[in-house]
């Protein structure tokens, strides 16, 4: 499949909302000219909660931040074209124009460095996506989550809800290709929508376009008890649309890029991209294998900037992992996001999740949640589940709001590394799980936190095995109970992440032994099959 919003489900792309046939074009600029805006008045084209966030996280407001100069911006219009998207990060102008040769007269002016063509309307063909669905085959868990109970308590979310943080006091930018009914849904009605903003090109009406970003909406915000409750149900939400169904070329990585620089200038803390690309209806467009190093892909670089500038950014890895293509898409290639493949149900990795590594043998996907099976509110109004790696990527973004409220004093970059390492596969990880599976309950504490009214060294309520330590290196893990898994990975990690054994237990008791380490307080993680439990001892 040549690009992905990465739901499986029928979609009908239709071209005829535009009247004649007409032609995009990138202008990359040598500069971004003359402009009244200086970086010592940020306030001018920042707004506070984007001049906070670079304060908090240490990160200096620069030229980058300036806006196109206004003087190029009518240049190129006074030509006859229409600017459809600029980018002051990565210094283009993208411009529609009826006839293909009009890009000769943008060649001419003096602040142009070079023209690239991102797209041509046909407004004769429609086309027909037929891809699988799932079906609800599965009873709604009698739990305060709902049917968002599987997918949250897989990576240990429902923890920092416990703890109190739902991810309020934070700001989340789904940047996708729609909200079909949003308005009309009963059971998103109590969403904290602060804000909508289309950035496609003579679109269609973003709560008629697609249902797709309302899905992944449902995946974070729910909050209906025993119903179905998302991954941060308190967080306060901006949808951006930046994905045209209709086509499949180049012009949507400008549109994604002017979405997340406004999301950037109003504030946010986070965005969730569940869309990537790479194969266009122009195949000289096309990406490659090769280009999958996280700085060539237009896409790739905004996604860069958008790190840069302190937000955290969570990128669905993709669903080409039994394709031809098989990779990751494009910007999840990027390093400073965290790309979200896809798993089942039961901790199995998704046929359709792509595969890493990038091009330059970095570990992508970072990590994996529910992708399978994943529990959502369709535009109908009624829970469904739906399949794809847009739907852990939500799961994903909405708890690292929770854990970012718990410690706002960590910059976005750290926020990943501890989501990383909390994985259960982060000692080994691979091209397939990243790093694996994450465990809050294991980033919460890597974050600095103290788990709130518990006194003793155990972190769950009810767990499964003891651990009992010595003062010289020796400790022991008892089953409390028998299970149907005969083995579990364990792991011991400092605090501040590092992890400094990684073994096999496949006994009902059974010892080990961590020479050469001062006593310190050390964090026990221990996973399996439906099992993920962390123990903060002293040993």
């Amino acid at each position: 499949m040549a690009k992905y919003i990465f739901l499986l489900i029928f979609t009908l792309c239709n071209l005829n909302t535009f009247a004649s046939e007409g032609y995009m074009f990138r202008i990359q600029l040598k500069d971004k000219g003359q402009t009244n805006y200086t970086i010592d008045k940020p306030e001018k084209f920042l707004s506070k909660r984007a001049i906070e966030r670079r304060k908090r996280q240490n990160i200096s407001i620069d030229n980058s931040d300036l806006p196109i100069s206004s003087t190029y911006i009518n240049a190129i219009e006074k030509l006859g074209c229409t600017v459809v998207a600029k980018s002051k990060w990565l210094k283009t102008v993208s411009i529609y124009c009826a006839d293909s040769l009009f890009v000769d007269k943008i060649n001419n002016l003096d602040f142009v460095d070079s023209t690239t063509f991102v797209w041509k309307g046909d407004t004769a063909r429609t086309t027909v996506k037929e891809l699988p669905r799932s079906k609800r085959l599965v009873e709604k868990p009698k739990d305060e989550y709902g049917y968002g109970d599987v997918q949250i308590k897989t990576v240990n979310g429902d923890f920092l809800h416990k703890e109190g943080y739902k991810g309020k006091g934070m700001e989340i930018a789904v940047i996708d290709a729609g909200f079909t009914n949003l308005k009309e849904i009963l059971l998103l009605d109590n969403v904290s929508i602060k804000g909508v903003k289309d950035f496609v090109f003579n679109g269609n009406n973003i709560f008629e376009s697609s249902d797709h970003g309302l899905k992944v909406l449902s995946v974070l915000a729910s909050n209906r008890p025993n119903i179905f409750v998302g991954t941060a149900p308190e967080a306060k939400y901006w949808l951006l649309r930046s994905e045209d169904s209709r086509s499949e070329f180049p012009i949507e990585e400008d549109y994604w890029a002017a979405a997340a620089e406004y999301a950037d200038s109003i504030g946010v803390d986070i965005i969730n991209a569940s869309l990537g690309y790479h194969t266009f209806n122009a195949p000289a467009k096309s990406y490659t294998h090769e280009q999958l190093d996280g700085k060539t892909a237009y896409i790739t670089r905004a996604a860069n900037m958008a790190a840069s500038k302190g937000i955290f950014v969570e990128v669905s890895a993709g669903n080409d992992g039994a394709n031809i293509w098989g990779k990751i898409a494009f910007p999840s290639d990027a390093a400073n996001v965290l790309t979200v493949g896809a798993i089942a149900r039961d901790s199995t990795i998704a046929y359709f999740s792509s595969r890493g590594l990038t091009a330059d043998g970095r570990i992508k996907p970072d990590v994996v949640a529910v992708g399978f099976s994943t529990a959502v509110i369709a535009s109908t109004g009624e829970v469904d589940l739906a399949n794809g790696t847009s739907f852990s990527g939500p799961i994903m973004s909405g708890l690292a709001a929770c854990l970012w409220q718990s410690a706002p004093d960590l910059t976005n970059i750290e926020l990943l590394d501890i989501i990383r390492k909390s994985s259960d596969r982060y000692a080994t990880p691979d091209g397939v799980y990243g790093y694996g599976i994450p465990n809050m309950k294991t980033a919460f504490l890597l974050a600095g936190n103290t788990p709130s009214g518990i006194e003793d060294e155990v972190l769950n309520k009810e767990p499964l095995f003891q651990i009992k330590s010595d003062s010289i290196g020796h400790f022991s893990v008892l089953k409390n109970r028998e299970t149907i898994n005969s083995t579990y990975t364990i792991r011991v990690l400092t605090l501040d992440g590092k992890v400094i054994m990684t073994d096999t237990l496949r006994e009902q008791e059974q010892s080990f032994y961590l020479p050469d380490y001062p006593k310190q307080v050390k964090i026990i993680a221990i996973s399996g099959i439906g099992v993920k439990e962390s123990y903060k001892i002293i040993f």
